[in-house]
């Protein structure tokens, strides 16, 4: 009997409700094609028809996300419920009924769109003025709490409570503007809190657009607020017309797939709708913008439910991730880097190096290439795009441009450039300093421009990309440059630059890095107050990176930064100095080179200078800094010239073992401040290796004391 048929597949319907995942859409796929065959089996019974229909409609708009899957659920399974009462005799569920009508899922049932607040709409405001005023008042708090959190949703677009955070005020401002009438301010509400509890539900990834589309929703609605105030105020009799559909639609948009192919043309790549049908659907949507484009080409029958469904799986098709936590991936990296210097101790074994058996080597070089595999993987989990540091600074321009009366535009390359996510919130306020230095000592006014022959819009460029081994980051400005002169002046006032002193183009540059230097005339919300480009060197410097800079006075500034890779690994130099092994870091390193007799020098008041290059450069000796006993001279050892800060120094070692890779451990507290030394590594052999840090060597060797 047909009623049997039509109790089995309710059953069915029953069971898969209750074990499906919301946002699993293949399953709900199915769910929806057991709904359709529910459906066209009841038809013709009074009884059964409607709600097998509304019950197949409530699937529909489950997948096509119009509902809430919470809500769509509840209604399913009351549903399904309600049919198999009515096939054992009882009585239908008015209340079921009435609630299907009022969401539209009757058939006949379709709802009107609202109609948008527009121009000459009149409030019935009449004695709920202390509604409205009291509305205002507590929309504009919602409104300034969202835009707090969102700045922490940029920098933590996975975290669910200030997901919620967000979405809650959204969701007051719909339902009140929903009472009082105030249809536009409501359905952009509507729309910005779906896209929230699309986030909520794992159906929405928050990116830098999603986070665009809420700040540009907050200024939409304080737009309208505003305008609500006036009206109440009596300086208007009617609200102002607001477009609202086209953002509205956005919205829309990035919940449908973002940047990826637009449901429409998934339908007719897949064939399931003619071009001319999706067309027709997109002209029937801009008069309901509350519809998607599937729910109304389903409505039409022009495709199938389960078509849509299967073009929103094309769709939404991304590398399936899985999310852990921090901590576990840094325990990881840890491991790893263990493993790596047991294997380095293996193969370094003399006692394993002096056996004959080829074999044993084979498999000790196999595992030697499965650890640097397993090293390079390891490091690449914990790798981040640098994007969003990057888009972080497009609101930062535009305000500080406003705020100083500039006209600036922001120029991105490199973006998916990757780096170390333990690197990406330490690099985040060294940038904001150097783009705050660009734009008010870089970038002149537009009439200073004008007069000079430049656009009157002046560009900042930040670039990133990989080489050598390194990431680097510039920052760059099309405006005046850096004075030597004016450099060199304050220098001299300041005490830091002796006078008649002689220093480089590159030394005098690197002033600026000196603590409390500035050449501003004046104290600014930006900038003169002495401090900004020593944190920046400070903060580079942690990372184990250096900075550099160079100007051409009224063409513009660039500043690189050049940092490694990652935090836990070093690319190093691995010198013998006596009997110890030191790691010098090869970003600090310029070259290396064995001196003759006739490049060594001793300069009254200067010490021993070694001349590469027609330079001379001072001499220091490792072996005297660290209290070893004293090696060869310069023309029988090693020279390494080294650079920090600008200034070049060569340093004295026995001889150079080779570049390596090393796993960088600290010192502890107890050692943690020796001066010239940053860290240490587990050598091959099992004895430890000191990392130098240049900076301090130099810093050592020109204050005389010795470890």
């Amino acid at each position: 009997m047909a009623e049997d048929r039509i109790a089995q597949i309710a059953d069915e319907i029953a069971l898969q409700v209750l074990t499906v995942d919301p946002g699993d859409l293949p399953a709900l796929g199915k769910v929806l094609e057991k709904a359709e065959e529910l459906a066209k089996a009841s038809e013709g019974r009074k009884e059964l028809e409607g709600l097998a229909f509304a019950i197949k409609r409530a699937l529909e708009k489950v997948v096509l996300e119009e509902f809430e899957p919470g809500r769509g659920f509840r209604f399913l399974t009351e549903g399904i419920k309600a049919l198999q009462a009515l096939l054992r005799g009882q009585g239908p569920r008015e209340d079921l009924l009435a609630e299907a009508q009022a969401l539209g899922l009757l058939p006949g049932d379709r709802e009107e769109a609202p109609q948008p607040q527009g121009e000459g709409e009149v409030l019935p405001i009449g004695e709920d003025l202390e509604l409205y005023q009291s509305f205002i008042a507590e929309a504009r708090e919602h409104l300034a709490s969202v835009e707090v959190k969102v700045v922490e949703l940029e920098s933590r677009p996975d975290d669910q409570e200030v997901i919620n955070a967000i979405f809650r005020p959204f969701h007051t401002i719909k339902g009140v503007a929903g009472f009082l009438n105030l249809t536009a301010i409501n359905r952009l509400a509507h729309a910005l809190e779906d896209m929230l509890e699309a986030a909520r539900g794992g159906r929405l990834t928050v990116t830098p657009a999603t986070i665009d589309l809420i700040l540009e929703g907050v200024d939409a609605l304080k737009a309208m607020i505003d305008d609500l105030e006036e009206v109440i105020r009596g300086q208007r009799k009617a609200l102002r017309a607001f477009p609202v559909e086209e953002l509205i639609a956005k919205v829309r948009s990035e919940m449908e797939g973002g940047g990826g192919k637009l449901l429409g043309e998934v339908l007719v790549e897949r064939g399931a709708v003619k071009e001319e049908d999706v067309r027709e659907a997109l002209e029937l949507q801009k008069r309901q913008p509350h519809k998607k484009v599937g729910e109304i080409l389903v409505e039409k029958g022009k495709v199938k439910a389960k078509d849509v469904v299967q073009a929103l799986r094309e769709q939404r098709v991304a590398e399936a991730t899985v999310k852990i936590e921090a901590r576990k991936l840094d325990s990881l990296m840890d491991m790893v880097g263990e493993l790596v210097i047991a294997q380095s101790m293996i193969r370094q074994n003399p006692a394993l190096l002096s056996l004959p058996d080829s074999k044993l080597h084979q498999d000790i070089g196999q595992l030697a290439r499965i650890t640097s595999e397993l090293q390079k993987t390891a490091m690449a989990l914990r790798m981040v795009p640098i994007r969003q540091t990057f888009q972080k600074m497009i609101r930062l321009v535009r305000d500080l441009a406003k705020k100083s009366g500039k006209r600036v535009q922001l120029q991105m390359e490199g973006e998916e450039t990757e780096i170390d996510r333990n690197m990406v919130e330490e690099i985040y306020e060294p940038l904001v300093h150097m783009v705050r230095n660009a734009i008010d000592h870089g970038i002149e006014p537009p009439e200073d421009r004008r007069a000079r022959g430049k656009p009157e819009e002046g560009t900042v460029l930040l670039r990133a990309y990989h080489k050598g081994g390194n990431i680097v980051i510039e920052i760059s400005d099309d405006g005046r440059g850096l004075d030597r002169e004016k450099i060199l002046k304050r220098a001299r006032e300041q005490g830091l630059v002796a006078e008649g002193e002689e220093l480089s183009d590159k030394e005098v540059l690197h002033l600026i890095f000196r603590p409390g230097f500035s050449t501003a005339e004046e104290v600014t919300d930006v900038s003169g107050r002495g401090v900004g480009m020593d944190v920046v060197k400070k903060a580079v410097e942690k990372l184990r990176g250096r900075i550099e800079v160079e100007s051409t006075p009224g063409e513009g500034s660039t500043f690189t930064l050049r940092l490694p890779l990652t935090l836990a690994i070093i690319d190093g130099m691995v010198l013998r100095v006596g009997d110890e092994r030191c790691i010098l870091p090869t970003l600090s390193i310029q070259e290396a080179l064995k001196p003759s007799k006739e490049q060594c020098f001793t300069v009254t008041g200067k010490g021993e200078m070694i001349k590469v290059r027609d330079e001379l450069l001072p001499l220091v000796r490792l072996h005297a800094l660290f209290g070893l006993p004293d090696g060869r001279p310069p023309w029988e050892a090693l020279v390494i010239v080294a650079e920090s800060e600008g200034r070049k120094k060569c340093l004295l070692a026995d001889e150079v073992l080779g570049k390596q890779e090393v796993v960088i451990k600290s010192l502890g507290e107890a050692f943690g401040a020796v001066k010239g030394v940053a860290g240490g590594a587990i050598m091959g052999d099992g004895r430890v290796g000191l990392i130098l840090d240049v900076a301090g060597i130099f810093k050592l060797s020109e204050e005389g004391e010795l470890a």
